[in-house]
Order: structure tokens, then sequence, then C-alpha cells
């Protein structure tokens, strides 16, 4: 791949809250037939929406083809739970093991005549908006607002010469948001590859932050590896481009929720594909040598969510071999190598232990949640990817910041409950 060119819920990043629009369910299409997308299920919003969309389809998309399968309901099976009040473990005992709902399928689309604003893709037909609902969710609307009221003129128009494929969603700032729902649907570049062998692509992006920027186009490098006629792009989200051809891909999840199984277990098979070889080599230099395979994954303070009760957790986890990790400070590709070799992590609730979806199956993973925080997004990765999910409960501290953002106490008793109800996964560790 060649250079870049250009520049628990999710939270906003600094200065880029999303404005009112004015937005209206007149001015939705669907991305394609209903039938295609929402046939077995799974459509983010009430049934009444869905059959009012029903026959508004977008009139300049069609489908290339399926990148993930849809998923039909299915049942999780049973968390594992410690600490916090009983009265909250049971109620979110209850929420985690009750059914997942269908998840819709991925599809290829390829548009004409194209624009994005907003972070969402509209249409301009007899002078009115057309705006791809499958782009603006109403769980999303929040971060990606859509087009304004007024169709202004696009700040830059990128014609039809190569192919380009749009990689966004409403939470891609939040780097565990974009490694989870993002990131799998670059398979849908390997798919135009294969269609266009001869033809460049262009993977374009919405610039956000430029240390989370850096971290993304990193990640897709890691995904995609050294595919030739590969560039990628960091689009401005303060402007408005037409695109005289768009690829794009349906969404694999919601941001919290309904993850496409197969598209998690997507990205844990090329993450560990891609780190094969460094992974023998560090093996091999490691003999004799400690493993550093138990891994705690800390968490900036600065970041909010801090563990206030850190020195018992170290002191205890240090007793157990536990090695201390800062996934920010290490690249996509150096995080994907520390997971997959993991042979148990621990680790406070945040973007960097969305990485536990390059552990290995039976993995046991160990959250350490702020009490109150019912966000299944964990528990859908280790459903999906086999892994041996427990979270351990403790309170926050009552403080000015958002509830999800402030700091919370984990008991090192409850801790150690969730320590030894893992066991020993030494001898239960699969193959790379």
């Amino acid at each position: 791949m060649q250079g870049i060119a250009g520049t628990g819920a999710a939270e906003e990043p600094a200065g880029q809250a999303a404005a009112p629009t004015g937005l209206t369910e007149d001015d939705l299409v669907l991305s394609c037939d209903a039938s295609l997308l929402y046939g077995e299920g799974g459509f983010p919003g009430d049934a009444g929406l869905l059959a009012r969309l029903t026959g508004r389809v977008a009139a300049r998309t069609r489908v290339l083809g399926t990148v993930f399968p849809g998923c039909p309901a299915r049942d999780p099976g049973t968390p594992r739970l410690h600490g916090g009040a009983a009265d909250f473990r049971e109620a979110q005992r209850a929420r985690l093991a009750a059914r997942f709902p269908p998840v819709p399928p991925t599809l290829l689309l390829e548009s004409r005549d194209i624009r994005l604003a907003g972070n969402a893709l509209f249409t301009l037909e007899e002078g009115r908006k057309r705006v791809l609902f499958e782009t603006t969710r109403p769980q999303e609307r929040h971060v990606a607002p859509g087009p304004g009221p007024v169709a202004d003129p696009c700040d830059e128009c990128i014609g039809a010469d190569g192919l380009t494929f749009l990689l966004n969603a409403g939470s891609s700032f939040n780097y565990g948001h974009w490694l989870i729902d993002d990131v799998p649907r670059l398979r849908a570049v390997a798919m135009l590859r294969a269609r266009h062998p001869g033809l460049p692509i262009t993977v374009a992006l919405v610039a956000y932050v430029p240390h989370i920027d850096v971290a993304r186009a990193r990640s897709v490098k890691l995904v995609l590896g050294t595919m030739p006629g590969l560039t990628l792009r960091l689009l401005d989200w303060t402007k408005s481009y037409h695109f005289a051809r768009l690829h794009h891909a349906t969404p694999s999840a919601l941001p919290c929720e309904r993850k496409s199984p197969d598209s998690l277990r997507f990205l844990r098979r090329q993450g560990r594909r891609r780190t094969l070889l460094p992974r023998l080599w560090q093996r091999w230099r490691g003999l004799g040598q400690p493993p550093g395979r138990r891994l705690f994954v800390d968490r900036h303070p600065g970041r909010g969510r801090a563990l206030v009760s850190r020195d018992g957790v170290l002191a205890l986890l240090a007793r157990h071999g536990f090695t201390v990790i800062d996934p920010e400070s290490l690249s996509p590709r150096q995080q994907a190598i520390r997971f997959a070799e993991a042979e148990i992590v621990v680790g406070i609730a945040g973007a960097g232990m969305a990485n536990t979806v390059f552990c290995a199956p039976g993995t046991p993973v160990i959250h350490l949640v702020p009490e109150g925080w019912e966000d299944p997004f964990y528990w859908e990765i280790a459903v999906a990817n086999g892994l041996a999910y427990h979270a351990v409960y403790g309170p926050r501290v009552p403080s000015e910041s958002p509830e999800f953002l402030q700091d919370f106490a984990i008991d090192p008793a409850d801790l150690a409950a969730a320590l030894a109800e893992a066991g020993d996964p030494g001898a239960r560790r699969a193959p790379a």
C-alpha cells in the first residue's frame, strides 16, 4: 500500500459536535431493496419506519456483492460477572444473556453522482436530497447528522478515474469502534480488486484527530497488506465531496451492539495471519525468557474512566505474572501481536480492549467495568470469537464527568475471584 494523501457509547471528538441539520424522514432512502438488507430482520429502527422506507431506494446505487452474510437471532450463552451490587449484577447478567437480535448482511455497493457531507451519503434528485439511511442511522445521528438543509456547492469533485472506496461511520473517531465496526469492511476492497485487477484503488477515510488517524491508516495496512495499486486518502470532515463513482459497504454493526459475527471472525483471522511471522520470531527469540503473555491493559487517566484502586489491582496482578501494557503506545500491528499471543487478558473497559478480537478462541478475558455500564460491546466480541468472557464491576467515583467517563474502583477480592474462575489458561492455548 502506498502513502497517505491529504489530510462506550462513542464520545464526540473535541470541537466536532454535530449540529442539527433539519434532516427529516422524507429525506431518507434505503441503499438498496429492503428485502436484500432486512429480509431476515436486523433493521436498526422500528417496523413502522421500515414499512415507510420500503420502496424508497437510492436510484443511483447498485449492489455488487455480499461482504458478510446476515446472521439470524441467536442465544449468546451466560456471561461470568463479579463485583458490584448484586441487583445490578443479576440484571446485567440477564441483559447480556438475552437472545441476540438478527444482524443484516454487509453489502458492497456502487453509487454514481453521489455526495458526502455530515458523514452521510446523499444524492440530489430534482434539487431534493436523498440521504442513504444506512449512512445516518438513528443510533448515530448525534455524531453523523447528515447534510445540511441546503445542498451547498461541493468543496471538491472526485472523478471516476480509478476506484474510490469510502470507509466511514459516525463513530470512526473512536479507535475501538473503528477497529470493530469499520475495519472488517475492508474485505470489500479485496472484492473490488478481484473485480478490477488493473485499476488503482483509493481507500478514503474521514479525518478526525491526527494521532487516531495515523493509527487508523496503519490498521488499514495491517488488514490489506501490500495490495498493489492501493492508496489511502483522508477527507476533511468539515468539507463536502462529490463523487462521480463511489464504492462503499453497508454497516456490519451498530455502535454498541449487533455486531456481525462473520466480520469479527474475519478481523481476527486477518490480524493473526498478518502477524504470524513476527509472532513466531518473537517466540523463538523469547525462548528461556518470561513469556509476557498475561496482559493487563491499562488506560491513560487523562482519557477518563481511570481505576482509582490501581495499587491493589496491580499488586494482585503482579503476583499472577501479568505484564502492564498501554495499547495507545503501540502501533496497530504491535497491538495485534500482543493480543494474539496473550494467554489471558485483564483490562479496563475502553478502546484498548477492542484488541481482544485478535485473541485465540478460548482465551480468558476479564473486563474491569464501572458499575452501571450496560454496553454489550465487548461481550459480542467474546461471543463471536469464542473467548471466555468475565466482567468485574466496581463503584463509580462521583464527579462532573459524564457517567461513562467517571473513575471507578475495583475490589481486588472480586478480581481474584474472576482470576480463579478463569483458571490456568496455559494448557488451553489454541494454535497460532
